[in-house]
């Protein structure tokens, strides 16, 4: 558990719920490999409805479809929910920030700082600053780097049909390259 998580969530939530009976609504799908945050407090029972049920992320995409509610429009550019600042945020996602939210990726730049006398610096990216991330070149880099990143895990999946396969064999097919079939 993030200390984030821990601080921002669950303590204050213990604090506002005291000793009252309570039951704390976990949203871990049935599909994924983690544990919640378990309370110490015996007045806080979890229930996670997800898991008890099976509704693996595709149910969950059924259910936010069928209600109406749909699929939030910031996984467009996030792989997950949080803060705007979070440090665990991938670089893409800084550049899908920038883009849509450039007022708070202002801000979270804001937070950021260099100390000239010890040539420290604190940036929400290992071994980068969001300045540095925004310029045109970089963040063009980032978007490529993702997309190719995507497209190596859609290739890597099972069960393709064979005329995906094909298809991209024919797109490579070079003279002077062994055939794909033969030579794998």
């Amino acid at each position: 558990m993030r200390w984030c998580t821990k601080v921002l969530k669950i303590k204050p939530f213990e604090k506002y719920v005291g000793d009252d009976d309570v039951q704390m609504y976990i949203g871990i799908r049935a599909d994924e490999d983690r544990t919640a945050y378990v309370s110490t407090k015996p007045n806080i029972h979890p229930v996670y409805p997800f898991k008890e049920d099976g509704i693996d992320l595709d149910g969950v995409h059924r259910i936010l479809d069928e209600s109406g509610i749909g699929y939030p429009d910031y996984y467009k550019w996030r792989t997950r929910s949080g803060c705007y600042f979070c440090f665990f945020q991938r670089r893409h996602e800084w550049v899908g920030l920038r883009r849509v939210h450039p007022d708070r990726y202002e801000l979270a730049k804001a937070y950021e700082k260099f100390d000239p006398e010890t040539g420290q610096r604190f940036t929400w990216c290992q071994r980068e600053s969001l300045e540095e991330i925004e310029q045109p070149a970089r963040s063009a880099q980032i978007v490529e780097d993702h997309r190719a990143a995507l497209e190596r895990q859609r290739k890597r999946q099972p069960n393709r049909p064979l005329v995906d396969v094909l298809a991209e064999v024919y797109d490579d097919e070079n003279d002077e390259q062994p055939c794909f079939f033969c030579h794998q």
